[in-house]
């Protein structure tokens, strides 16, 4: 439950960035997804605004080439908001795709370069499994979230039940290396079979929903399609 040990976190942030170079990461991880994924992204920002006043400032951490930026901006236009990854490039696609972007910001998760109460709305999506500390990017999460501030992850997850942790694997270690062969990135599309490794580091739902409560006063996880869930958490906790 610890998080990606410090070779594989760069290796893994490496390897997003030469795919992502390559033109073939969205398109191979959306095909993984079975093309559900970029519905999963809008379910998960909307559920930013869900049932309570739209949110004024979002951070989205892990923003990648710029996905879920846009929609953010989509849905809540007249929001303030900003982006941050780990990748330089990322950054870079993030600043050309997006519109006025608010913002992009190199940072990472577990250090996030943001004052206390920051934000209303704070968002990771196929981001947070890639982090080097769980526990400490849902503390970064609850430090810089206003007292009525919500927290939304969309992500893969650790299955707990073993059917759906077998299928799981396969998936992962099976069809992304197929599937990065086949969307024309090369031997790199090999390195898909990675994402099996953020898997089974990653927390399982029971797991996420504990330590979230710990952090916040509500917290409930979503099982998606596809392997795939949302974390949603509102109220930080004094820490």
């Amino acid at each position: 439950m610890a998080g990606l040990e410090e070779g594989l976190w760069g290796r893994i942030k490496d390897e997003i960035e030469e795919l992502s170079r390559k033109g073939c990461y969205e398109s191979v991880s959306n095909a993984l997804s079975l093309y559900i994924a970029p519905k999963l992204r809008v379910l998960a920002a909307a559920l930013l605004g869900y049932g309570r006043r739209a949110p004024s400032r979002i951070l989205d951490v892990g923003c990648g080439p710029g996905t879920s930026t846009v929609v953010l901006r989509a849905l809540y236009p007249e929001a303030e908001v900003l982006a941050i990854d780990p990748a330089s490039f990322n950054l870079l696609a993030a600043k050309r795709r997006v519109r006025e972007p608010s913002g992009c910001v190199q940072a990472v998760f577990e250090s996030l370069p943001f004052p206390d109460s920051t934000f209303d709305g704070l968002v990771a999506m196929f981001s947070f499994r890639d982090v080097s500390s769980y526990l400490r990017a849902l503390d970064e999460a609850r430090r810089v979230l206003r007292p009525d501030g919500r927290l939304v992850i969309l992500d893969l997850y650790r299955p707990e039940d073993p059917l759906e942790l077998a299928a799981s694997i396969g998936h992962f270690r099976v069809i992304g290396p197929i599937l990065g062969l086949a969307y024309g990135c090369g031997l790199d599309g090999l390195k898909f079979a990675d994402v099996y490794h953020t898997v089974m580091r990653m927390m399982t739902p029971s797991e996420l929903v504990r330590e979230a409560r710990r952090r916040f006063r509500r917290a409930a996880f979503v099982k998606t399609p596809l392997l795939a869930g949302i974390l949603t958490a509102e109220g930080p906790r004094p820490s």
